[in-house]
Formats: C-alpha cells, structure tokens, sequence
C-alpha cells in the first residue's frame, strides 16, 4: 500500500499540482472568486458531458468545483472560510445548477469527507492535494454508476451517474489566463471577470478541453518547439467548435472573444495572433456546417486521427 500511494502521489503532483493562490484579501475577493467558480461549473459541466463521445477517457461528472482552504494564504483563510462556508478539508467550492451535485443536495462549503464510503486521503500538506486525489478517486470510478459523496455530518449524498470527459476544473488566482495540462483546465480569476458573456467563457473552456481531448501534452512530449505548439493551438479551435457545438453553445462566441480580448493568454511566438485564430474557427464552423446538413452526426475525421505533431 506505502509503494502505491507513492505513485498516486507522484502522479497527483505532476499533474495537477498548482500554484497557491494571493495576496491578502477581503472576503468580498473570495466571494468573487465563488462567483467566478459557479460560472464555470456550469460551463464545464455542459462542455465534458456533451463532449463525453470525443473523449479519450470518461469520468463522473457531478458538476462541480473543488477547493480546499489550503489554496489561499493563511492569513486569507478566515475570511475564504466565511466566504464559501467552509472548513478545513476539501470542499465543494460551486455547483452547477441541474447537475448531480446539485440534485443531491450539494452546496458551496459542503466537506467531502469521503467518496463511496473511502475516506478522502491526504497524502502531503500540498496546496491542492486533498482536490487533486478525489479528482484521481473519481477518475478511476465508472462513469456509467451511481456514487455517494458522505460529508463532515456524516450524511451520504448519493450522486447519479452523468459520463464527461476526464477533465477537471480550476480558477487560479495567478499563472497563464488559461491552460491545460491532460487533466486538468485552469482559468485565472482576472481572465473570467473579463469575459462577461457566459458563451465567451465556454468558449475559452471549450479550447482549454479540446487540448485535453486531443492529448496534446502527451503528443508533444519533451518537442514542445513554437511549430508544433502553433498545431495544437489551431487543433484546439478547430475542435472546440464542434464541442461549443455539441453542448449547445454558439460556436461564433469564440470569434466574438478573440475580437474582444484583444492581447494574447499567453505571450509567446508559438500561440498564433488573433486573426489566424479567426480565420481557424470561420474556417471550422463552415466545414461543419457542411458536414452536418449532409449527416447530423458527422465528425471531423482529424478530431479521431490528429496528423503528426511537425
């Protein structure tokens, strides 16, 4: 048991381990960011649960976010408390409304004690740690069961059974606007309070899953040259418009975002300008388009067999 909890251990922080969060703050700051975090609860349980037939990998998918007063500096951590309702240990942070997690009666601050009766485990004092291995827990469950959630009352919620892609979600306080790293998708709090329009920001989520979906960070490996960036970027527009799609968002959302998010996510020569990325998505939405007045349920035949990374 020691040897396999140091893999999962391994695997947990190489994964998914991130930054903590921020500078002091008031427990209005915290309340923003549980706003922030709802809203993307909603969006990325529409966009892996719709998108559940493109993926690699299934997961449950209860429609919510985690999080775990060990983020925030211990300074803030009285007043996140108050903000989410939350004590130590890992907590729901948001829920989207009609999810499992709601259905069950889940709710902003409510302790995650254990999953299917297995206590939650604490591997390291990590930041994230507690999130990240009932993150691990629920990836390793059937998408297709039931499961039970017992909070810090010692109550079981029972969670129905709702198949997405493998993919967790978090808003950081810091590091790049957006990313993706295989299993996990990241939003900074800056880059949701910019994005006002909801179809905007699954937009942004949509592009983050699809690097996911397309298993671009295994696909590049340790070749991460701007070429070959540049490829994944454009693979990820292209198929987050079939994904916007497929959840019933509007895929032009995406060219309204890039016309009105002026500056890059990332500053870099590999991420393509704007105006590429446009024409990208036109392109896409137009071949869809095509595709789907001659048979509904047509597929990119890339999206199953992506081209060598060059």
């Amino acid at each position: 048991m020691r040897g396999l909890a140091a893999i999962i251990l391994a695997v947990i922080v190489a994964a998914l381990s991130a930054p903590a969060a921020a500078n002091s703050a008031p427990s209005a700051y915290y309340a923003g960011l549980a706003q922030q975090e709802t809203r993307l609860a909603a969006a990325a349980y529409r966009l892996t649960t719709a998108s559940a037939g493109w993926c690699p990998q299934t997961a449950p998918q209860p429609g919510w976010i985690l999080g775990d007063l060990r983020r925030f500096e211990p300074q803030d951590r009285p007043a996140a408390a108050q903000a989410y309702g939350a004590s130590d240990g890992p907590f729901v942070a948001a829920v989207a409304p009609g999810s499992p997690a709601d259905r069950a009666g889940l709710t902003s601050g409510t302790r995650i004690a254990a999953i299917n009766g297995v206590a939650v485990p604490t591997y390291s004092d990590e930041p994230t740690i507690r999130i990240d291995a009932i993150i691990v827990t629920l990836n390793a469950l059937d998408p297709a069961a039931a499961w039970t959630v017992t909070d810090a009352d010692g109550r079981v919620h029972r969670i129905a059974p709702a198949p997405g892609c493998a993919s967790a979600f978090r808003v950081e306080l810091g590091g790049a606007q957006a990313a993706a790293n295989g299993m996990l998708v990241r939003v900074t709090l800056d880059l949701a309070q910019s994005v006002a329009d909801d179809e905007e920001l699954a937009a942004v989520v949509a592009h983050e899953l699809a690097h996911n979906i397309l298993r671009h960070r295994d696909r590049l490996g340790s070749n991460r040259s701007a070429a070959r960036i540049r490829q994944t970027e454009f693979e990820a527009d292209r198929l987050s418009v079939w994904l916007m799609a497929g959840a019933g968002y509007d895929p032009a959302a995406a060219i309204r975002f890039w016309n009105r998010h002026k500056r890059p996510l990332i500053r870099d020569a590999s991420h393509p300008p704007r105006s590429e990325r446009i024409a990208a998505i036109e392109a896409e939405m137009a071949a869809m388009q095509t595709a789907r007045a001659a048979n509904p349920a047509a597929r990119p035949a890339w999206s199953d067999a992506p081209p060598p990374l060059e």
